[in-house]
């Protein structure tokens, strides 16, 4: 049962309220930028994302106020000297981070503000964030103003030109461990998520799956499996053979069969699954 709501019935802190709360988590930017004196500017933004690596692009979007419609500094400083940085933000820095998106005068330093310290950036002038683990060094893309209500974004384009990564952060393949990095995620009202204390793996299926309408009808509309664990099922390219290596299988209930395709699904152990699935089948044969 779904609760239908038009946007057109809608008051702008309604939209607002939903639309933080359903896109959910969300990585944030750090945006550090400058105007045409040389005032540094900071502020964090968690309409953002990559659009592309070839050329490498990401976007962040600040809205207009909701009261007056004002743009933000962030925008009016890109839109002067088509610079900025974007600094990640982890767990070691959200207070000073919240702290910086207070609604300080045009003339007020940020970093100063939140106590953070400047790092020189190598190839534009506005300078990233010290504390931060991962900082990009961008120029100006494409500017794309959607509206000018109160409210309305203006999504910010941006080519990295430079990365910033702390060497403490990296594995010994030379690649980002996101374990080290523990980046945080926006969610709506007051909450945010640690990225390491909910970290998961997904295993993309290495060929193209049977799919759910290939499964043994008997495992498909079972209510003992889920959604994600018949999709790991399905995930194979093609319904195995029994195999004498699970002959010990042979003796156990469906119960206890069902157990160990809990328990190997799990640890994504599908080819025992899948064993434990054939024995269940026979049984419902016979």
């Amino acid at each position: 049962m779904y609760k239908s709501i038009e946007t057109k019935n809608l008051e702008l802190k309604e939209i607002f309220n939903l639309m933080i709360s359903g896109i959910a988590p969300r990585p944030i930017a750090f945006v550090s930028s400058q105007d045409s004196n040389g005032h540094d500017n900071l502020a964090p933004f968690s309409y953002f994302n990559g659009f592309g690596s070839n050329p490498p692009i990401i976007g962040f979007s600040p809205a207009n106020s909701g009261r007056s419609g004002k743009q933000k500094d962030t925008l009016l400083n890109i839109k002067e000297t088509k610079e900025f940085c974007v600094s990640i933000v982890d767990d070691d820095m959200v207070e000073q981070v919240s702290l910086s998106s207070c609604e300080y005068d045009k003339s007020i330093d940020e970093f100063i503000k939140s106590g953070f310290s400047k790092k020189q950036s190598s190839l534009i002038t506005p300078p990233g964030v010290l504390d931060s683990p991962f900082i990009m060094e961008c120029k100006l893309y494409d500017i794309i103003e959607l509206g000018n209500n109160p409210g309305s974004g203006n999504l910010i384009l941006g080519e990295i030109l430079c990365f910033h990564v702390r060497e403490n952060i990296l594995n010994d393949n030379n690649e980002i461990d996101t374990y080290k990095l523990n980046p945080i995620a926006r969610l709506g009202y007051n909450f945010y998520t640690r990225s390491k204390d909910g970290l998961f793996e997904v295993f993309k299926p290495r060929c193209n799956g049977i799919g759910f309408d290939q499964l043994p009808p008997l495992i498909r509309e079972s209510e003992i499996l889920n959604g994600n664990q018949l999709a790991k099922l399905a995930g194979v390219e093609a319904i195995p053979t029994k195999s004498d290596d699970f002959s010990k299988f042979d003796e156990l209930s469906s119960k206890e069969l069902y157990d160990i395709i809990h328990s190997a699904l799990n640890t994504n152990n599908i080819s025992e699954a899948w064993q434990a699935i054939i024995r269940i089948i026979k049984k419902d044969v016979q």
